[in-house]
């Protein structure tokens, strides 16, 4: 490799493999992979995630470096030959030496090629770089952007790198930055709350304190499921030694099933209470912004009740819900507002809700009794309240832009130059 690939050979960073393809013990071609790339535009595009889940997805990610067949070797089509075998067993060697699969791989074509063994192995062309190097801990434009080419080791790689969880790798859980916030979160103070909660269940048939299963499906939602087999994987992912912190003596976990019953039969009202009480007493609203919404439960209904009309607080970044409260047909979610808000301590929180919910009692409540702030939508529900802020839009605009001196019969009163020069602005 070091004597004639012209990039020459040292070694290879981070995760590597580095594969010798043979035949009759005869060498024909060296494969290396390696750590993928930090930054690349086009590829992050084309997966469609956030900074944060690149960071701890990246290791899910390989970069063909090093590809050569040996100068000697003679044989059509040999090359995209070797790369679709090599591709078949890259994930499997990868669990074996490293402990997780990889679902996307990635390559670089120098301009003096054209990456026609990529194409013919179905690599996928998605664009160029911006011909940038790394050198230490900086950037050195070179002036040569190279071709990006990309291969799904699994049919839904986009949707597993973005995914909130790794649904089907346990092992993998050990490397998500949920886990490690874990080890610092205050479990037992959690339990200790949970103990409060009314457990549904019949006594007989019981493999698991109710404690233990409303614990661990806390937290995995807390650490990104969102649904109950998202929950089910998270539990699966669990070693004994978290499980005591948990309480349980178990050697594994609840099961998915187990989850979802328990908590398809628990009251929700008095959960919603109970946590979100602890989670206030974390003070884990500090800074954040707390949206309401009113939302209808789909298939709540069976054509001769009303469906299920739910007023909920959310944490805006998090997507927890903090509380919620019912909406029956007799009323809106005006006055449930308040009710609602009750119990929590907002101070220091910023309260956002749509225009049905901008009402001057539920502003003057947050400001003065909750001591929190509010981001309200004006619509045509408030029009005196939209034309004082149109009118206050137009005397902005008028200081930072006046009117040139006229004639005075060409003048217009000050109403209709508003609404001129609001036409004008649209």
């Amino acid at each position: 490799m070091n004597r004639h690939h012209y990039l020459g050979y040292r070694s290879i960073a981070g995760q590597s493999l580095r594969y010798i393809a043979t035949l009759n013990d005869e060498w024909l071609a060296l494969v290396g992979w390696g750590s993928a790339a930090l930054k690349c535009g086009v590829r992050e595009r084309f997966i469609g995630w956030d900074e944060a889940t690149k960071f701890k997805r990246l290791v899910l990610i390989s970069d063909n470096v090093r590809f050569l067949v040996l100068p000697w070797v003679r044989w059509k089509n040999l090359a995209s030959r070797v790369l679709a075998l090599n591709l078949k067993r890259l994930s499997d060697d990868f669990q074996v030496v490293y402990g997780h699969p990889v679902y996307l791989a990635e390559t670089f074509v120098d301009p003096r090629f054209r990456g026609s063994c990529y194409r013919a192995a179905n690599w996928q062309y998605v664009g160029h770089t911006r011909g940038w190097t790394k050198s230490g801990a900086h950037y050195v434009h070179n002036g040569r952007p190279k071709a990006v080419y990309l291969y799904r080791l699994n049919r839904s790689a986009e949707a597993i790198l973005t995914s909130d969880l790794l649904p089907y790798d346990y092992r993998l859980f050990v490397r998500e930055a949920s886990m490690e916030k874990l080890t610092r979160f205050p479990v037992e103070q959690l339990m200790e709350r949970i103990r409060r909660i009314s457990d549904p269940r019949m006594a007989r048939g019981i493999r698991h304190r109710f404690e233990v299963v409303v614990g661990i499906a806390v937290c995995a939602v807390l650490c990104g499921a969102r649904n109950y087999r998202a929950i089910g994987d998270w539990a699966a992912g669990l070693g004994r030694e978290v499980l005591r912190r948990f309480g349980s003596n178990r050697a594994s976990a609840p099961s998915e099933s187990a989850i979802r019953r328990l908590l398809q039969a628990i009251d929700a009202e008095e959960t919603d209470r109970h946590l979100g009480q602890w989670l206030l007493g974390m003070q884990l609203l500090e800074g954040k912004a707390i949206a309401i919404d009113g939302k209808t439960l789909r298939g709540s209904t069976d054509g001769k009740t009303a469906a299920v009309h739910l007023l909920s607080a959310v944490v805006h970044k998090e997507g927890i819900v903090i509380a919620q409260v019912d909406v029956d047909g007799k009323t809106n979610e005006i006055p449930r507002t308040q009710p609602l808000l009750e119990p929590l301590k907002l101070e220091g929180a910023v309260v956002t809700a749509d225009a049905l919910l901008t009402q001057r009692g539920i502003a003057k409540f947050l400001v003065e009794q909750k001591q929190a702030d509010y981001v309200f939508t004006v619509k045509g529900n408030q029009p005196t309240l939209l034309e004082d802020i149109s009118d206050v839009e137009f005397k902005k605009n008028s200081s930072q832009h006046p009117r040139p001196n006229l004639p005075h019969d060409l003048r217009e009163s000050p109403r209709q130059d508003r609404t001129t020069n609001d036409l004008d602005q649209r």
